[in-house]
């Protein structure tokens, strides 16, 4: 291992290496280095043609700092291999303009393919993405037609179906660490998560490749626990010491907070509880299908403020929610607090987590919608001019054996929600459950298959999947049927012959009935 300065990268890092990162937004962002990068890319115009390749967006959204949008504004990148890009809005218009190669791949099988992948194996085989927008039969995960290379294959192995994923060996690991100590160990003591760094690091030493760590401070050895080791200094080649805290920020919205890394427990909720709308009374009812003792796994979007509801109704000691990119309990905060989770259980390896979500560690799985078809098939991550990517959608979707989809039953509707009652005071404009979804990443044929339990919650109505097709099953009190149902749906679901009426305690101010439902024996 090599200290050495920033300006000596320009001598590591060259023009069409494939660079890899593990990080989340700014959390394990080495940004100081990105910075570097691109400073010397518009010194001298060199690192052009570079393969970018991460499991998460990263992104900075405060604007004062250095992340892929900075790369492809420059076209510095020709090539991008992730799972999900939502705050990088260049980046995605850069897709959509045919500017970069780019591939949405599920973010379980990006992480764990740098310590899966070996001499003896070509790459992952999986059954993770059979039947999606993965599947080389529908795009093989390709974003756009200036993509052409197959990175994913169908093979097939004692007459079942799997995809084969091929991934570039790594040229560059851009890693981020607290500390580093005089033999190169790395510490993770201030970060948030741990992230899939150890693995990427592995990956990359096979391969005569650079790992190159950001880190706060160089200590003396001994200093702390051996234990503690994240990354042991055989597998780090350099490491560069930041200058600039604002370029090591632990979270999006603070530099450093021990609580965060598990350094002390708060006492109380850091954030306020969501105000009664449609986002509450969806997760409310989404909330109803939990059962005491259940391991919970949170999806990006409506979902992430699963936790709030559920520390508000004082049952987040019954249940274990689960972030997958290593979170376990606590109090995983929401909306512009969503990264700043407290007082946690375990935290673990990214590559771990997902282990632990393959192997059926997850009870239920809180998943968001973008468009559902008459069958079921749920599109989350290509429609509009959206372009988000799949996540860990897809390898969620095809593992955990409940899923409970929530969102809105068409975009733009307002509803007013009085005690007991609900009606619609303006109708929304763009349907969700539509004839034919843009792409598809749940496959009802999967979930058959692997003989799930799936529901569909909305403000309105509660949806079953079926192998005849979507049921519907409860409606809102105070709503009509055909006027306020149907009329906002492309196609007519199933009518379940004896209609339920969604409780409707769930629209008034205060509940405080969760913990009789979640402690009940049947998910309902």
């Amino acid at each position: 291992m090599k200290i050495i300065p920033f300006s000596d990268l320009k001598n590591i890092i060259n023009e069409g290496d494939v660079i890899a990162l593990a990080a989340l937004s700014t959390a394990n962002l080495p940004a100081e280095i990105l910075k570097t990068l691109v400073e010397q890319y518009d010194e001298d115009r060199s690192l052009n043609h570079l393969t970018i390749m991460l499991a998460n967006d990263i992104s900075d959204y405060r604007g004062d700092s250095y992340d892929l949008d900075a790369f492809v504004s420059r076209g510095m990148i020709k090539r991008l291999i992730t799972s999900i890009i939502t705050g990088s809005p260049v980046t995605i218009q850069a897709m959509q303009n045919n500017d970069i190669e780019a591939y949405y791949l599920p973010q379980g099988v990006i992480t764990t393919h740098y310590r899966g992948s070996t001499e003896a194996l070509p790459g992952p085989i999986t059954k993770i993405g059979l039947n999606t927008n993965v599947d080389p039969r529908y795009s093989g995960g390709k974003v756009n037609s200036r993509t052409t290379e197959d990175l994913v294959s169908l093979i097939n192995i004692n007459d079942e179906p799997y995809l084969n994923y091929h991934f570039p060996e790594i040229d560059i690991a851009l890693l981020r660490g607290t500390y580093a100590d005089e033999d190169g160990n790395i510490y993770m003591t201030h970060e948030t998560h741990l992230g899939e760094g150890f693995s990427l690091a592995a990956r990359t030493h096979k391969n005569n490749g650079k790992v190159i760590v950001q880190v706060k401070e160089v200590i003396q050895n001994g200093r702390f626990n051996p234990s503690d080791v994240f990354i042991p200094g055989k597998l780090i080649d350099y490491v560069v010491v930041n200058r600039d805290p604002k370029y090591h920020r632990q979270v999006l919205q603070t530099y450093y907070d021990p609580a965060l890394s598990g350094h002390y427990q708060i006492t109380e909720m850091r954030e306020p509880y969501i105000e009664l709308g449609t986002r509450k009374v969806i997760l409310r009812r989404a909330s109803q299908f939990l059962l005491q003792g259940d391991v919970i796994s949170i999806g990006f979007g409506i979902n992430n403020e699963l936790s709030n509801l559920l520390i508000e109704e004082g049952v987040n000691d019954l249940v274990q929610p689960n972030i997958d990119t290593g979170v376990y309990g606590g109090l995983i905060s929401s909306g512009k607090q969503f990264g700043m989770n407290y007082n946690l259980s375990a935290r673990m390896r990214h590559d771990m987590t997902w282990d632990f979500i393959y192997n059926g560690g997850v009870d239920i799985a809180f998943l968001s919608f973008a468009q559902v078809d008459a069958k079921g098939n749920v599109n989350v991550s290509k429609f509009g001019n959206k372009m988000n990517g799949c996540g860990g959608f897809i390898d969620i979707s095809q593992t955990v054996k409940t899923i409970v989809f929530s969102g809105s039953l068409v975009v733009g509707g307002q509803l007013n929600y009085a005690p007991h009652k609900v009606s619609v005071e303006q109708e929304g404009h763009i349907p969700k459950f539509i004839n034919e979804i843009d792409n598809i990443d749940f496959n009802v044929e999967n979930a058959f298959a692997l003989d799930q339990d799936v529901y569909f919650v909305t403000e309105r109505a509660v949806f079953e999947l079926t192998q005849q097709g979507l049921k519907l099953i409860e409606i809102a009190p105070g709503l009509d049927l055909e006027r306020d149902i149907l009329a906002s749906m492309d196609f007519k679901p199933i009518i379940a012959e004896h209609l339920e009426e969604i409780n409707h305690d769930i629209y008034q101010c205060k509940w405080g009935r969760l913990s009789d439902e979640i402690k009940s024996e049947y998910r309902i």
